[in-house]
Order: C-alpha cells, then sequence, then structure tokens
C-alpha cells in the first residue's frame, strides 16, 4: 500500500530540487505540482513518480560529474 506524500516530504524534494540546474519542463512541472499541491494539500501518484524521479536523477549526474572530476591525474577518464 503506497502512502500519500506528505507536506515535509514535498518541501524536502522541492528544496534539494532548487539546488540544481532544472531544464525549463522540470521546472515548469514542478511549478504545476507545487501549485497543485498547495490547492489540493496532496499530489498524484503520478506527479510524486515523476517529481522523485528528477530528484534522483540530478543527484545521480552530479555524483557522477563529482567522481569524473575528481579522478587521481594520470588516470584517463571515459571519455578520452
Amino acid at each position: 500500500m503506497k502512502t500519500i506524500m506528505d507536506q515535509e516530504r514535498f518541501k524536502c524534494i522541492l528544496s534539494v530540487l532548487k539546488r540544481y540546474e532544472l531544464t525549463l519542463r522540470e521546472k515548469q512541472f514542478v511549478e504545476a505540482v507545487e501549485k497543485y499541491f498547495n490547492e489540493n494539500g496532496k499530489i498524484t501518484d503520478q506527479q510524486e513518480s515523476v517529481l522523485e524521479g528528477i530528484c534522483r536523477e540530478k543527484i545521480w549526474i552530479r555524483k557522477a560529474s563529482f567522481s569524473q572530476n575528481n579522478l587521481p591525474k594520470g588516470l584517463p577518464s571515459k571519455a578520452a
């Protein structure tokens, strides 16, 4: 059984997303979901899934980028 995302978790995800550069579509989606949440006090399962997916993707990209930029000198990167 899936639980409805509470306000605290929703605000936490929004806070994380604000740290990352979002595409125009991602920004529009986040704004629309935020408006929906403010009007209805909840979000749909689909909205929750997409928000969490965007969040996971941004975190993964940052970790991958950080790892790539911090390779010890002398080790070839995969791009080379």
